[in-house]
């Protein structure tokens, strides 16, 4: 591999992880806002420009997050629950508008709580499962608010940045 090529995978490498990084810090920093995040709006950056390389970011995130905060239930969602939206990107890459987005962030964000319900179905059983969604429920109307608009704001830019600084160093 000549020199121009690792530089380039080393690039895109330090991209990915400061993205992973990213997603942490803004989760913390927004973490006492009730389910308004910027996680999903930077997954979906981050997979409409690395495609499936994006689960890098998406790991190191879940990663910081367990060390942060420990194991629990919400470990086994966070394991699969943003991986769910990195597909639906990857599904959806060739849309480029970001009032896709921000409806495709939207109706992630209304479903996550029910996403997140496979553990307790299983741990609770149907009761177990149903009160978890039913408990989440304003929570994720505000997690779909949240998402909606922060996707809306922040994807053009945010992509514009992202895709600039790739092209410029690759």
């Amino acid at each position: 591999m000549n020199s121009p090529t690792r530089r380039a995978k080393l690039f895109e490498t330090l991209v990915l992880t400061l993205l992973g990084v990213l997603m942490y810090v803004t989760q913390v920093i927004l973490a006492p806002l009730p389910n308004i995040e910027t996680v999903s709006v930077l997954i979906i950056i981050t997979t409409s420009v690395f495609g499936v390389k994006a689960l890098c970011s998406l790991y190191i995130f879940v990663i910081c997050e367990i060390f942060t905060y420990g194991i629990h239930i919400w470990s086994i969602n966070y394991l699969y629950v943003w991986a769910i939206l990195c597909i639906a990107v990857l599904l959806t890459r060739k849309f480029e508008s970001r009032e896709f987005y921000a409806l495709l962030s939207a109706i992630f964000g209304l479903l996550f709580g029910t996403l997140c319900s496979i553990p307790y179905f299983i741990t609770g059983g149907i009761a177990g499962g149903v009160s978890y969604i039913i408990q989440g429920f304003w929570y994720d109307i505000l997690h779909c608010v949240g998402n909606l608009v922060l996707t809306y704001l922040l994807f053009s830019p945010l992509k514009s940045v992202l895709v600039k600084t790739v092209k410029k160093y690759n």
